[in-house]
């Protein structure tokens, strides 16, 4: 991964109930190791619970295809092991999927206790998104349920209407406001209200480019038109000018055959 990778990040913190502060940057990322030597221990010593966990309830696979709601969720784009997402983890799934085949963003949702200490919130999840190795257009919704801080990182090579910096803001404050607006945080809302909000993203850029399209199509059309009108008046006056042109000769020519003429029975008469 290039040194000047960079990820559009937005972080909100809150500690709940207090009110929410939001600080938008740009993370520049670095050939490091993304989590600490600590933070990676930690990672390594909760997948070899899962992994033991697994050996003894079943294959991996199962664990991918129906996870374990009650015991926390790990799949491929959700990691939970508080379970926060409790029972309604199936659904958040399904609209993940549905998410993907209607915008093509790829959202991935990651739910910890806390944040690994030492490193700021955004630059860890930008450095867990890009440690991934995500596919184009991919969203990391990153919370600390018992810190009370929700990240969101796009990754670097997303398009430019997903990344740019307004888009990650409305995306924040769409999964901030279900965790805050009631008394128990509303984590199943958090990520369906992100996700609802790609969408909303994803159709006021296609309406924007079709706009764009149809406003480039009528420029042309104009220029197109305004060119055959043009070639139109000046066939129509180099016309206009020989019939004039002609007319004029042949006005001129009139006087001399009518004098021609003249002479001509003038000697036919003396002749006679």
């Amino acid at each position: 991964m290039p040194s000047t990778a960079t990820v559009d990040t937005m972080t909100v913190f809150t500690q709940l109930p207090r009110p929410r502060t939001h600080v938008v940057e740009r993370v520049p990322l670095h050939k490091t190791n993304p989590v600490g030597v600590s933070s990676m221990r930690r990672v390594l010593a909760f997948l070899l619970l899962m992994i033991l966990t697994v050996g003894v309830l079943g294959p991996t696979k199962a664990i991918a295809d129906e996870p374990q709601t009650g015991a926390g969720t790990m799949t491929d784009t959700i990691t939970d092991p508080q379970n926060l997402l409790g029972s309604d983890v199936g659904s958040v799934k399904d609209a993940i999927q549905e998410t993907a085949e209607q915008t093509g963003v790829s959202v991935r949702l990651l739910y910890l206790p806390h944040f690994y200490q030492g490193v700021k919130p955004e630059t860890w999840a930008s450095r867990v998104l890009e440690s991934m190795k995500p596919t184009h257009d991919t969203v990391l919704l990153a919370v600390a349920s018992q810190d009370g801080k929700l990240v969101v990182a796009v990754s670097s090579n997303s398009q430019a209407w997903l990344k740019d910096q307004s888009s990650v803001d409305q995306l924040s404050q769409a999964a901030l406001e279900p965790v805050t607006k009631g008394r128990n945080p509303d984590w199943v809302g958090s990520a369906k209200a992100m996700m609802d909000q790609v969408e909303t993203l994803d159709q006021n850029h296609r309406h924007h480019r079709v706009m764009i399209i149809a406003l480039s199509v009528t420029v042309v059309v104009l220029v197109m038109l305004g060119v055959a009108v043009w070639i139109w008046w000046r066939r129509s006056s180099r016309t206009g000018a020989h019939h004039r042109k002609s007319s004029s000769g042949k006005k001129q020519s009139r006087p001399t055959e009518t004098v021609s003429k003249l002479s001509d029975n003038t000697q036919k008469d003396a002749a006679s």
